[in-house]
């Protein structure tokens, strides 16, 4: 198994995978990535970008997510403190394969995202967000060594919502504390 960035190839393999994980919160009742983003735009626009990432095994890509450099401006208004005020990635858009779950597989990504990013030059820590109703996902960022850091509104939200995610950090060389 291993991370590799993303190609315009990928594209359909990345849109089933993300679709599949809107219709799966959509069950769970979980109000995220429920008004129409990320769509195949999104998508298209992260892979071109070199931001998508794709786990991959025997060839079969069984998860996805957009590791973002520079400033995220979703991230400029936290209701809470991050842990550093220096150069960060932002991890966006994280989706196993529904033929795949069960596997440990977002605790892979992020564990294989980690251990490129450390090895930057200049970047002090990775942020992420989540929605209050995604247990799932809190619970692997969580895993993943990332520290709860307060509240932001994420890049989706209209003007007619209020949902406040859930954002967290995690420094780089900072320990993985089980």
């Amino acid at each position: 198994m291993l991370m590799r960035r993303a190609h315009i190839e990928d594209f359909a393999a990345i849109k089933q995978i993300v679709f599949e994980g809107k219709d799966l919160l959509a069950k769970q009742g979980v109000n995220q990535w429920q008004n129409g983003y990320p769509n195949a735009d999104s998508l298209m626009n992260d892979i071109l970008n070199q931001w998508t990432v794709v786990l991959e095994e025997d060839g079969e890509i069984l998860g996805t997510a957009a590791v973002i450099p520079g400033k995220d401006n979703s991230y400029e208004h936290l209701d809470g403190k991050w842990l550093s005020n220096g150069p960060y990635v932002s991890i966006h858009r994280v989706a196993v394969s529904s033929h795949h779950h069960g596997r440990g597989l977002s605790q892979k990504l992020f564990e294989a995202i980690y251990d490129v990013v450390k090895n930057v030059n200049g970047i002090n820590s990775i942020r992420v967000d989540t929605n209050p109703g995604n247990l799932v996902m809190q619970h692997v960022i969580k895993k993943a060594g990332f520290v709860e850091t307060g509240k932001v509104v994420p890049i989706s939200a209209t003007a007619n919502t209020d949902v406040r995610n859930f954002a967290y950090e995690r420094l780089i060389k900072q320990p993985l504390l089980v």
